[in-house]
């Protein structure tokens, strides 16, 4: 500070003086003389902040750029690699779809696809516990998405496969992260929607409900209902009339998914009429039965197959390969290859072996002292064996040639006290008949559909009306 007071006093001095060169010499000490000061502060502070570095509550002097050395920016990109390519980045996965044919296996598909033994063995392994890969089926489509191999690898690798099991179901193998495959199924919503169809066949069953727009799985559904009491070969003529009220599943979509069961059905024949409702009795059981609550549900099958068409009936006959008379002790059905051949009645299997000049044959036991059989099956149903009980219905074995046949078709047999006897005319026991409450809440569930169906005719009526405005 005494420094300070020596330029204030010397300054009005320098004012009285002759020499303004004097002034100037002045001047310029005392400005030399602040930037020394303020020099020796400043130093004083820059060593302060060097001696306790980071410390805490420090302040701006702490600052890194302060500092001697310039800390490196390490989360800047190097600009020399921007345009570089990633290294070692997969490609996508390749998506590809595969319907599975006749005689297909799901080892043999991925094999297609270049997937290696090993890694299908896991894969069948993991899928076996939800699904067991022998149930594929043709036509069930399968979406893969593979994996290319890097190089030096030239194995491609599965990352999944997904397919539709069934109508309710959807079943997936995925890889998971530590490479693993893990199964999923997952469950459909469908919602459930009646349907109401009628026609006059002028071709055939088949072609008429085509006509009405009912799917053909319904249709087959409503001749197995009839198949105790009708016979869609001979019964049938030009110009009769069909009914069909039934259910049909539907997804998310509203595309119908799967066909549930029939609920009324009608035909109307030459000679008579036939209407059959669905109901369920009170121990569980369901069954058709007409406007007078009789079972349709026949002791035996008429005809013990599906869409076959009668070949030969019973009686006697030049027989096609030995040339002579002979009686044929049965029907034969004509109908192609694999046709399932079904169980006429609840029984016991008697015999379902290789049988001489019937080929592959089955004979089933019934009560009340029939007995039914089956000749020159291509082969036998799944489980199918002397010894086993079987249900009306059962597949017991697929329509084929086997044994002294000229062709693909189903010799049946009645047998009836040890006697052959003709499948057409013997009489065969029927159903039950519903009596007392149970036939009271028949009536109340026969009113219930009948009323349904009206609503629902309107209402086909009306849109039909909407569509050809």
């Amino acid at each position: 500070m005494s420094q300070l007071n020596k330029f204030k006093i010397s300054l009005p001095l320098a004012k009285n003086s002759a020499n303004w060169r004097h002034w100037w010499i002045y001047v310029g000490l005392g400005l030399a003389l602040s930037i020394s000061i303020s020099g020796n502060l400043c130093a004083a502070d820059l060593k302060f902040s060097e001696s306790e570095p980071g410390e805490p509550g420090v302040g701006w002097q702490n600052s890194p750029f302060l500092k001697s050395e310039i800390p490196l920016i390490t989360s800047w990109g190097d600009p020399n690699d921007e345009e570089k390519e990633p290294k070692n980045l997969l490609p996508p996965p390749i998506d590809a779809q595969y319907t599975i044919a006749p005689g297909d296996t799901l080892r043999q598909v991925l094999a297609k696809f270049d997937i290696g033994r090993i890694e299908t063995a896991r894969v069948i392994k993991s899928l076996s516990k939800t699904f067991k890969p022998r149930n594929l089926r043709p036509g069930h489509r399968l979406i893969l998405q593979i994996q290319s191999p890097l190089p030096p690898e030239t194995q491609k690798k599965l990352v999944s496969i997904d397919f539709t099991a069934d109508a309710k179901t959807d079943i997936a193998v995925i890889r998971d992260g530590r490479g693993d495959f893990v199964a999923q199924r997952h469950n459909r919503e469908l919602g459930r929607r009646l349907a109401y169809g009628e026609g006059i066949i002028t071709s055939s069953l088949y072609q008429a409900g085509a006509d009405e727009g009912i799917p053909a799985r319904a249709l087959i559904n409503m001749i197995k209902v009839f198949s105790f009491d009708v016979d869609f070969q001979r019964d049938i003529q030009q110009n009769d009339e069909f009914a069909l009220f039934y259910e049909r599943l539907t997804d998310e979509t509203g595309t119908i998914a799967e066909i549930g069961p029939v609920i009324f059905a009608r035909l109307k024949l030459r000679r008579r009429e036939v209407k059959l409702y669905r109901f369920k009795l009170k121990k569980g059981e369901i069954d058709y039965f007409d406007n007078q609550g009789r079972s349709v549900k026949k002791f035996l099958l008429s005809t013990p197959t599906d869409g076959a068409r009668i070949s030969s009936g019973f009686g006697r006959r030049r027989h096609p390969i030995l040339g002579y008379s002979k009686l044929h002790k049965g029907i034969d059905f004509a109908a192609p290859r694999g046709t399932p051949v079904y169980a006429a009645g609840n029984g016991i299997i008697e015999i379902a072996k290789r049988y001489g000049s019937y080929g592959n044959y089955v004979r089933i036991r019934h009560k009340n002292h029939y007995k039914t059989a089956y000749a020159h099956l291509k082969g036998f149903g799944p489980g199918i064996k002397s010894g086993i009980r079987v249900r009306q219905r059962r597949v017991i074995g697929y329509i084929g040639s086997t044994g002294r046949s000229t062709g693909p078709h189903l010799h049946y047999e009645v047998i009836y006290k040890n006697r052959h006897v003709n499948p057409r005319g013997v009489r065969i026991p029927t159903g039950i008949q519903l009596a007392g409450k149970e036939y009271k809440r028949f009536k109340a569930e026969r009113k219930k559909i009948d009323r349904s169906m009206i609503l629902l005719r309107k209402k086909n009526a009306t849109d039909a009306k909407i569509d050809n405005y």
